[in-house]
């Protein structure tokens, strides 16, 4: 996948036009502007995050069996699968900031939702409102990122940026399952809710109304790219494995390696602050990179390692599961940054919300598969089983990029992307 063309991009932010959101004096430079797009990130999982950190006490309250755990997942993914696509082509045609106002109002309503959940459809109810916020998520931050940012810079804000989710599970992992211990999980759950207040607030005081939103020419059709269908086959099944191992490893290290409910809690802030890091890293290495492929290839491989030391725990020790839960932060929680920024860079300005749609949605549909299908397994046949599924995935996604760069044979890294006549 093209990724090399730098040139000419440092003046994009000055350049920013219909459905661009530009930064006020609040974020008119790259770190509180980051800052401010990664909480965007953070807060629209941030409820199915709290869920799964407390997810032992969860499970117990509402003696929910794996298969009604990971059916929660199933929604809120299935959710923001089915909007996402929309949400880019609303993003591309009335802006950033409406979105992202909308972002903050649907993920705190989630919240409280969940907080005030007596019974599982609350829940259930609960997870699809955190579905819709996260699918406008990628495409609206996308939008901005390519409109006020300088091409030079926008590896590192999009390595900020992404690691918000993975702050958002951090924090989780880190306070709600003290906190629950004392208050109650609904109660730790509620408390979240003050995030999305502010994130809205900064959004309206922070960002402008854009000039000719909407006004967007309704004839124009986008053409979506050979790389990025391709991309969007890798973000799902790195979505898979990904999601799966986020519900399901602090449950598996409580249920079979014997950790406690607060040590369950920590695999998932392990989770979290290790992926931080990561897309940190791999954020501002991007910025290196002309051809996507070779590193996505690598990052499968290692999450497909990381799969295996997991898988292996169980047998070898609890040293196994942190360590796979280490190796899985730095690989497949952050393939999306890579994926990310090769949209930003490959696609036109005007169309990276309807491009970020459709990645977005091989994302989310992984997301969605991963947790059901994961907790099918782990009630048919055990969670040796399952973790080689995830592991086994992770290979095929080693040979997807393996095939995916013999692309450059008949088209050269450099081709620009193929535009609608």
């Amino acid at each position: 996948m093209t990724t090399g063309r730098r040139g000419g991009g440092a003046s994009a932010g000055a350049q920013a036009g219909a459905g661009t959101a530009v930064a006020t004096p609040l974020l008119n430079r790259p770190a509180p502007l980051a800052t401010y797009l990664a909480l965007v990130m953070g807060i629209g999982p941030l409820v199915h995050y709290a869920i799964s950190a407390m997810g032992p006490l969860v499970v117990a309250d509402l003696g929910l069996t794996a298969t009604e755990f990971g059916l929660l997942w199933f929604v809120s993914f299935g959710a923001a699968g089915l909007c996402t696509i929309t949400g880019g082509k609303l993003t591309d045609r009335f802006g950033a900031r409406i979105l992202l106002c909308g972002v903050f109002v649907v993920a705190g309503v989630s919240l409280v939702t969940a907080g005030l959940a007596g019974a599982y459809g609350w829940l259930v109810l609960a997870l699809a409102l955190s579905g819709v916020a996260q699918s406008v998520s990628n495409p609206a931050t996308n939008s901005v990122v390519a409109g006020a940012v300088p091409a030079h810079r926008r590896g590192v804000v999009l390595g900020i940026k992404q690691s918000g989710v993975q702050a958002s599970q951090f924090a989780a992992g880190l306070a709600l399952p003290s906190a629950a211990l004392l208050l109650g999980w609904r109660a730790a759950v509620l408390a979240c809710a003050a995030v999305a207040v502010v994130g809205l607030l900064v959004t309206v005081v922070g960002l402008p109304r854009e000039p000719g939103a909407g006004r967007r020419d309704r004839g124009v059709r986008s053409s979506v790219p050979i790389e990025v269908r391709w991309m969007t086959l890798y973000a799902f099944g790195m979505g898979v494995v990904t999601q799966a191992t986020n519900v399901y490893l602090p449950l598996y290290g409580h249920q079979e390696l014997g950790l406690s409910i607060t040590q369950a809690g920590l695999v998932a802030a392990v989770l979290g602050g290790v992926g931080v890091v990561a897309r940190l890293c791999w954020g501002r290495l991007s910025d290196r990179f002309t051809d996507v492929r070779l590193p996505l290839l690598v990052l499968a491989l290692l999450a497909a390692a990381a799969m295996s030391a997991v898988l292996l725990a169980a047998r070898a020790g609890q040293w196994l599961l942190w360590t796979g839960a280490g190796l899985f932060s730095i690989s497949a929680l952050a393939a999306n940054v890579i994926i990310m920024v090769a949209i930003v860079r490959f696609v036109r300005r005007e169309e990276v919300g309807h491009a970020t749609g459709w990645v977005s949605l091989g994302l989310y549909a992984g997301f969605t598969v991963g947790p059901l299908g994961f907790g099918l397994l782990v009630d048919a046949a055990g969670f040796m089983a399952a973790w080689s599924a995830t592991a086994v995935i992770g290979l095929l996604l080693a040979v997807l990029m393996a095939a995916l760069r013999t692309l450059r044979r008949r088209r050269p890294d450099d081709a620009p992307a193929p535009r609608p006549g």
